[in-house]
């Protein structure tokens, strides 16, 4: 069985240094294209299209939806034909049906954690970035000034978002429309909230700094219920492990005396 898996391990190199010489020849932007014609003929459109939805909510603006399909692709179908010769020679096929996949389906689920991720982040920073914000409009700064001054201060991926907004903004493009993309690609409902109070404020010339005012209030409240319900199920958590590791050894070096000399009462 050693002697025949050596061999495997063997042919399977002997097939994969060509392949891997061709790779190490090839230069970056060639492999780049590569995986893209490989993405674009073996995906769909709209599967392409979702994917780069999500890439621009992880913040990966500079990875290519059609790449990052044909990696996939690369992945699941380098290992297989690795496997290939080692199946020859009694590899058991589980591996390769059961691998293959995973190897597919990885960097999906490493992108969706990465989206979760910097979701939660724009989440904790919203708070301050709104009080930030306000303070800012109050004092008198406009609404760029202002944006930058709140987005400095929270840092993070809100702070990026807010960065590449005010570029796109210094191109030529309008403020609403520049807000609008940057909630879309953050896809977080609270901050679609903040855009939609800064849009109107800016589209119909409310009074932006007292809108914010309100608007920060309110966010204020919300983590403060937000950080009441995270106690509330902490403590609910907390009551098996007080039970475990806290209340029956106590009562064992309570009870534990008070059995032995019982027990040497009653001579048993």
């Amino acid at each position: 069985m050693d002697t025949a898996f050596a061999a495997a391990v063997l042919a399977a190199g002997a097939v994969m240094t060509p392949a891997l010489a061709r790779a190490a020849c090839m230069d970056r932007k060639k492999v780049q294209e590569v995986l893209c014609r490989t993405g674009v003929r073996l995906v769909p459109e709209e599967e392409r299209s979702e994917l780069g939805r999500k890439l621009a909510e992880a913040g990966l603006y500079d990875v290519s939806p059609d790449w990052f399909a044909g990696l996939r692709w690369a992945l699941a179908g380098g290992f297989a034909i690795l496997c290939l010769p080692l199946l020859l020679f009694g590899m058991d096929l589980f591996w390769l049906v059961f691998l293959a996949p995973v190897l597919y389906f990885l960097p999906g689920m490493w992108l969706n954690s990465r989206i979760s991720k910097r979701k939660s982040q724009i989440r904790l920073s919203l708070a301050d970035f709104s009080v930030l914000f306000s303070t800012a409009l109050s004092a008198g700064a406009d609404i760029v000034l202002a944006l930058e001054e709140a987005a400095g201060c929270v840092g993070g991926p809100l702070a990026e978002e807010v960065d590449r907004a005010l570029r796109e903004y210094r191109t030529g493009q309008g403020m609403v429309d520049v807000l609008v993309s940057m909630a879309d690609r953050c896809n977080v409902d609270e901050f679609r909230s903040l855009v939609r109070v800064v849009v109107q404020s800016y589209r119909y010339g409310a009074p932006l700094a007292e809108s914010m005012r309100a608007h920060a209030e309110q966010m204020r409240s919300v983590k403060r219920f937000e950080v009441m319900e995270a106690a509330g199920k902490l403590t609910v958590s907390m009551v098996i492990p007080v039970l475990v590791f806290i209340l029956v050894p106590s009562m064992l070096v309570l009870f534990y005396p008070a059995a032995v000399q019982l027990m040497s009462a009653f001579g048993m």
